[in-house]
């Protein structure tokens, strides 16, 4: 009851009406009534282009793939260096990837390839935030994810689903930073791949029904003259307004729809994998048709930071993480196509930094943040291109370095946000989206 507590800003504790809201909104999910009041009180649009893009899917390899053992090999370095896999051609004549990405090698002629990603970041959480913000972390200041400032521009008027939404869960640097969490992601939870997959919050238990649900907001709807105990605040008095809204999302049909995965033919869904990342890849397909602006997928293998592959790197990547990602990305990039919605939909998949080049003793990669990659498709960005290049070893960018604050403007821009609008801070500060970066031009040229 302490957040309802906080909701109602009365220390006396909630009224018998405030008792009813919370047995109404607890099965409806009160962090949807909070996620629409608060969106709705601190959303402001602003440093809005017109633009064909509607959405964005951004998937994310938490822990940090190897860059040489994915996008970027390097066979004529040493044993020590180039590993145990092999380059293979791809669609795009002269260029080659890994041999455990063959479904990604057909497709990158419909994607850009950004080889010389740098960050002077090489820890998880300070390396996310780097690369998903555009922003070296400051303790100051905590910036807010790509998600995020899609969510604020946007404004949460435009549709019923929420604008940002993190699938299976959010990964760290998600949160919206300064922007307060009005514009954290909204998490999906669960396992789309599983039998009776149910999203959190949006699927009451099973032991009450809509009807149940109606009666009891009837109820809190009769009693609404016994709330003069609670003063009224902004928070009061928008309560039952987004409390509704969330009551309505869960009754709607359509948000209903969006997330019933198993609406899809037995024949996709085998297409994107039936695993968690394919599925999840497929989850966000059908959300981004449905109006959602900013999709998460946080592809995590099979514990919080999959990719972090300081041991057994390359058994790992060979059985467990490159086939789920291969099988299930090509699938989505070869679908949004089929369906007309890759022009409109900006895909971009990176973690947080790359991988030693050095192999170390226990068949792992440590820690690397001077050489990464960015895949970026759709959007309507040019396809088939590779920007920039590592060195022989795979060390550090030889040729266009890509700065995390590069990548923001460009991902921005694409979007149709303008980098250097400002947003302020609680205390009153303008800060600019990117501070310094600059949009890769070869990119953002038509947009």
């Amino acid at each position: 009851m302490s957040g309802f507590r906080n909701l109602v800003g009365d220390c006396r504790g909630p009224s018998r009406r405030a008792l009813l809201q919370a047995g109404l909104t607890s099965s409806v999910g009160l962090g949807l009534a909070d996620l629409f009041r608060l969106r709705s009180m601190a959303a402001g649009p602003g440093g809005v282009k017109p633009t064909k893009v509607k959405s964005c899917i951004l998937i994310w390899l938490a822990g940090g793939p190897s860059h040489i053992d994915t996008f970027d090999p390097k066979p004529g370095a040493t044993p020590d260096i180039r590993g145990e896999f092999k380059p293979i051609d791809t669609s795009v004549p002269g260029l080659k990837i890994s041999e455990i990405l063959p479904k990604l090698a057909k497709v990158m002629d419909q994607v850009t390839l950004i080889r010389s990603v740098t960050s002077p970041e090489a820890d998880h959480v300070r390396a996310a935030q780097h690369l998903m913000t555009g922003y070296r972390p400051s303790p100051a200041t905590l910036y807010p994810n790509y998600g995020s400032v899609v969510a604020k521009v946007l404004s949460e008027s435009r549709r019923a689903l929420p604008s940002y939404v993190a699938a299976p869960d959010a990964p760290i640097a998600a949160s919206s930073g300064y922007l307060t969490p009005a514009f954290d992601p909204f998490a999906v939870g669960g396992d789309p791949n599983a039998d009776g997959f149910r999203v959190r919050d949006l699927t009451p238990p099973d032991r009450l029904t809509l009807d149940r649900l109606r009666r009891r907001r009837e109820m809190v709807k009769s009693l609404d003259h016994f709330a003069n105990d609670v003063g009224q605040t902004p928070l009061t008095a928008t309560r039952d307004k987004f409390s509704a809204k969330a009551y309505d999302l869960l009754t709607s049909s359509a948000a209903q729809t969006a997330f019933k995965i198993g609406d899809e033919s037995a024949e996709l869904r085998e297409k994107y994998g039936r695993n968690p990342v394919g599925q999840t890849l497929l989850l966000a397909r059908r959300l981004v048709e449905a109006g959602v602006a900013f999709v998460t997928v946080n592809d995590r293998g099979q514990g919080q930071l999959g990719w972090d592959t300081h041991a057994q790197n390359f058994p790992m990547l060979r059985n467990t993480l490159a086939p789920t990602l291969d099988q299930g990305v090509a699938a989505l990039i070869t679908d949004l196509a089929a369906r007309g919605r890759l022009d409109e939909t900006l895909v971009v998949m990176m973690g947080e930094f790359g991988r030693t080049p050095k192999i170390n003793p226990n068949g792992g990669r440590d820690h690397h943040g001077r050489a990464n990659f960015a895949l970026l498709a759709g959007g309507g960005l040019p396809k088939g291109l590779v920007i920039g290049k590592t060195d022989a070893k795979g060390d550090s960018p030889l040729d266009r370095p890509i700065t995390p604050a590069d990548l923001a403007a460009t991902i921005y821009t694409a979007i149709g946000i303008d980098p250097n609008y400002q947003f302020e801070t609680p205390d009153g500060r303008p800060i600019r989206l990117v501070d310094g970066g600059q949009a890769i031009r070869e990119l953002v040229a038509r947009a």
